[in-house]
């Protein structure tokens, strides 16, 4: 459940963020190898792109707002300055809360419209929608009614303009993914044309399937289990290699798009960045088992579970040396109580440069107590670890670690 406080409409303009999405359209389709570009049906996989890079609108529900309240107390420095109150005291008032439901991309909170009202609200995520509050001074419920009704119409005038760029930035995408596809298709057909051009003959790529689907909107999480050591012990359920690649592969694309638009995400804090992992996450996976496949525990934590128990575990950091990252593995393992359950550490490097991190990272891992070793060295900034749990060195466990270079922005 999300209970963070946020200025609405008010945070990112639409148009940074509907660039992020196209910057991940072009990442995904340059992600693709040469040989599925090349044998996919074109028009199925343009429409895979277009159901991943459109933006769900957001819908506002009016006509189903409800209010509640609470005593609160509250502190002399919030009062109107009318009210003879003592600074460093606090005095009862009714806190009264409406509750709007909202449906849709709930990013979409956070944005700019174009054109814009020059006025906010603060609000909160809670289940289902979100909430804003006012402090009942004068015990006037009219005077209530007058400031919600004002929070409102900002509301409105705000959604209908966003809703209005969704449908513009929606209707852009066919002919961006198209082009997209079509360019980076040229120009592997430009490649394959120049070697062809040689005369000599062309090496066949192994292992190239004969066929080439566009993958589902949603790809299933379905533990499998693993071969239990212990006589009549049940079998510990994990989550697929390939899919475990895939989840790391999303946040890998999503991370160095926080870095080509340092603008937009330099300045959100590990929540926050969080949040946006999450929001490229949960259209591309589907667990059966629980309502929300990406669960979110504390402030940075990305969790699948089954049955009480964590099958995949991600920590959202920003770098704060090696000392720290042992603290941060000691976390995430302390998590796990299965076999084979697969981890992952994203931190996020705000240091000017990204070098010294990167080095501290790999050094202090590899110092660690429950070290087993690095199975491999994906880019400079990602890392394949295989670690045991404190309580048991035979309990092996997957830890990807990742970084990305998100200095201050000044």
């Amino acid at each position: 459940m999300y209970h963070t406080e946020f200025r609405i409409f008010w945070e990112t303009e639409f148009s940074e963020y509907s660039q992020h999405r196209i910057e991940a359209l072009k990442s995904r389709i340059m992600s693709e190898g040469e040989a599925y570009i090349l044998n996919v049906n074109a028009a199925d996989y343009v429409a895979h792109l277009i159901s991943e890079a459109s933006i769900e609108p957001l819908t506002l529900y009016f006509d189903r707002m409800e209010v509640s309240s609470r005593e609160e107390m509250i502190p002399a420095e919030h009062f109107p300055s009318m009210f003879n109150v003592y600074q460093g005291k606090s005095y009862p008032r009714s806190v009264i809360t409406y509750h709007l439901p909202v449906s849709g991309d709930l990013e979409l909170l956070r944005c700019i419209p174009n054109p814009r009202v020059l006025m906010t609200h603060t609000v909160r995520l809670e289940t289902g929608g979100i909430a804003f509050e006012f402090v009942d001074f004068y015990a006037d419920a009219d005077r209530i009614r007058r400031e919600a009704a004002n929070v409102v119409d900002t509301l409105k005038q705000q959604s209908d303009n966003l809703a209005k760029n969704v449908g513009s930035f929606n209707a852009s995408v066919q002919n961006q993914a198209e082009n997209l596809f079509n360019a980076r298709k040229n120009d592997l057909l430009k490649r394959s044309n120049v070697l062809a051009a040689l005369g000599v003959p062309i090496r066949k790529a192994s292992n190239v399937p004969s066929t080439f689907t566009v993958p589902a909107s949603r790809k299933p999480i379905t533990p499998k289990p693993t071969i239990s050591r212990a006589p009549g012990k049940s079998p510990d359920p994990t989550i697929d290699e390939t899919i475990y690649k895939e989840i790391l592969q999303v946040i890998h694309d999503t991370g160095k798009v926080f870095e080509r638009l340092p603008r937009t995400y330099a300045d959100k804090d590990e929540e926050a960045l969080r949040d946006h992992l999450i929001l490229q996450l949960e259209p591309r996976f589907d667990y059966s088992t629980t309502g929300e496949t990406f669960n979110k525990q504390g402030k940075t934590d990305i969790l699948i579970r089954h049955e009480k128990s964590n099958l995949f575990v991600a920590e959202c950091k920003f770098w704060s040396g090696a000392k720290n990252h042992f603290a941060t593995i000691d976390q995430v393992l302390s998590y796990l109580t299965w076999r084979d359950s697969k981890t992952a550490i994203i931190y996020f490097v705000n240091t000017k440069e990204m070098a010294a991190p990167l080095k501290a990272s790999e050094d202090s891992s590899s110092q660690h107590a429950c070290f087993v070793k690095l199975n491999e060295k994906r880019e400079s900034s990602w890392f394949d670890y295989t670690f045991h749990l404190p309580s048991d060195p035979d309990v092996m466990i997957r830890l990807n670690i990742l970084c990305f270079h998100l200095p201050r922005w000044e």
